[in-house]
């Protein structure tokens, strides 16, 4: 039975921080999200989420961008559609609306969750084969930008055993005193911590390619985004350089970089060489005798046949793995 759009709701709620969120572009006190609520004409109801940082001092999207591109663009797209057929109506949205990847996630996740409700099982049963795991690991941000602060947090959290992943923005400061507040609060959580930062853009290369010398022996286990997100050859030559993980903050970037990267490329050149030397082996000479003849005609046909190796350039492809009122917003 085909199901049809009978009302969708974009809400804008403003969340206070409990305590000021200290990024190297902006000191945040509240996180803005966006509700998608997609109510179907078979009852069933769909709630999906997005959000960014900073608004767009960060990213190409903010929550109140998201909110009217759902509602000018996307909602009367989507009545037209039948909602329980999710990749086709996603599809018919890629095609007719460009960008806004979080906020086409919103709608994609309201409507796996309507699906999810309407077979009676969660969204992680529907998609990829059911779920590999019951729990995930999930990171605290300590972002107060005061040591003594964020040190005594990342003890609560461990007390309470809340937590044992650390995420710390810096990126405000020269980077030298973001290296020594870092390296303050791994020496009191220990082994009992892993620590993770996040420059959030600030740094250029070189600043980078210090502060994650740096960072690598205070022990941090991961870098996020040093430099700025269309960086990716100085991305792909930090991660050479450096001792420590780097982790791209965008996907469509990571993509990039490794593709910029030459030790990720190298198992499709290695593909073409064995495919250029099979070729060679089996290149036919010419014979006068009619044994051979038959014989080079049963290899040429063989190559003929043989499958591709690889992927062609590159030796990964990414998979496709972030109603309403447009007249005024609804906030909380």
């Amino acid at each position: 039975m085909e199901v049809q759009l009978q009302s969708l709701e974009t809400i804008l709620v403003d969340l206070p921080t409990v305590r000021p969120h200290v990024l190297s572009m902006a000191t945040m006190h509240r996180q803005t999200i966006l509700l998608v609520r997609i109510v179907c004409s078979d009852g069933t109801t769909g709630i999906g989420e997005a959000t960014t940082i900073g608004g767009l001092s960060y990213g190409d999207e903010s929550p109140e961008g998201m909110k009217l591109a759902i509602d000018t663009y996307i909602a009367p797209l989507l009545e037209h559609c039948d909602l329980s057929r999710v990749a086709a109506t996603m599809g018919l949205v890629g095609r007719m609306v460009a960008g806004n990847r979080i906020a086409k996630c919103a709608v994609e996740t309201a409507l796996l969750d309507a699906a999810g409700k309407r077979h009676g099982v969660p969204i992680s049963e529907l998609i990829g084969g059911g779920r590999l795991r019951d729990s995930l690991p999930v990171a605290w941000t300590l972002a107060s930008g005061n040591t003594g602060k964020d040190i005594d947090e990342a003890e609560a959290m461990l007390a309470t055993r809340r937590h044992n992943i650390f995420k710390l923005k810096i990126g405000k400061r020269p980077v030298a005193e973001d290296v020594a507040h870092v390296r303050a609060i791994k020496q009191a959580v220990g082994e009992r911590a892993s620590v993770r930062v996040d420059v959030n853009q600030a740094w250029n290369e070189a600043e980078a390619l210090r502060g994650m010398a740096l960072l690598a022996d205070a022990g941090v286990d991961l870098v996020e985004q040093p430099v700025a997100r269309h960086a990716h050859p100085a991305m792909a030559r930090l991660s050479a350089r450096s001792g420590v993980g780097l982790h791209a903050r965008f996907t469509r970037s990571g993509w990039r970089i490794c593709r910029q990267d030459r030790a990720v490329r190298w198992p499709a050149r290695r593909c073409a060489r064995r495919r250029d030397r099979r070729r060679r082996r089996h290149r036919p000479v010419r014979r006068d005798d009619a044994r051979s003849r038959d014989w080079h005609s049963r290899i040429r046909a063989s190559v003929r046949h043989l499958p591709e190796p690889c992927l062609g350039h590159g030796a990964l492809r990414p998979v496709a793995s972030d109603g309403g009122n447009p007249g005024g917003a609804a906030r909380i």
